[in-house]
């Protein structure tokens, strides 16, 4: 037997075996494998259907998120400006006691130095004017009338201090 060669009835039982075979499995076997086939594909377009659900679900989230952050570093901007203006308003109100505390300061000095050049003054009168009654009791020999002689005292004194 040649390999080659053409055998009719090796040819009859092969067709025939392929036509029952075919038959055989179209009537048992084909059904359950395009329905096997067919369950696949509906998973395989639910799974992508799912797929861009979550997608777009998580789209919308990070949407969400990002206009949440946005938010937030608007509010902590505000909240920055709020506080520096705050702590520039406090700095201006600190000064600006720092200072009238020293204008009272400073005027409570002026008036303490000038009561007490007043003081010094009407001291320094009082001494003078019994410098002079006593020295001119002394020159002329003569008690002079301490409240008259005192009176004259002061108002040239005073009319000294009016020149200078």
């Amino acid at each position: 037997m040649d390999l080659l060669s053409l055998n009719f009835g090796m040819v009859f039982w092969t067709g025939l075996t392929f036509v029952l075979l075919t038959i055989v499995l179209r009537a048992i076997a084909w059904k359950p494998i395009l329905d096997a086939v067919q369950q696949r594909e509906d998973k395989i377009r639910d799974d992508l259907q799912q797929a861009e659900t979550a997608r777009a679900e998580a789209e919308k989230a990070l949407k969400e998120q990002q206009e949440k952050l946005s938010a937030a570093q608007s509010e902590i901007q505000q909240l920055m400006k709020d506080s520096k203006q705050m702590a520039d308003k406090m700095r201006a109100d600190t000064m600006q006691k720092a200072q009238e505390d020293a204008e009272k300061l400073v005027a409570r000095a002026k008036a303490d130095i000038e009561k007490e050049r007043q003081a010094v003054v009407s001291s320094l009168k009082q001494e003078v004017a019994d410098i002079v009654v006593d020295a001119t009791s002394r020159l002329v020999g003569v008690v002079v009338d301490k409240s008259k002689h005192e009176k004259i005292i002061n108002e040239s004194i005073d009319q000294f201090g009016q020149k200078n």
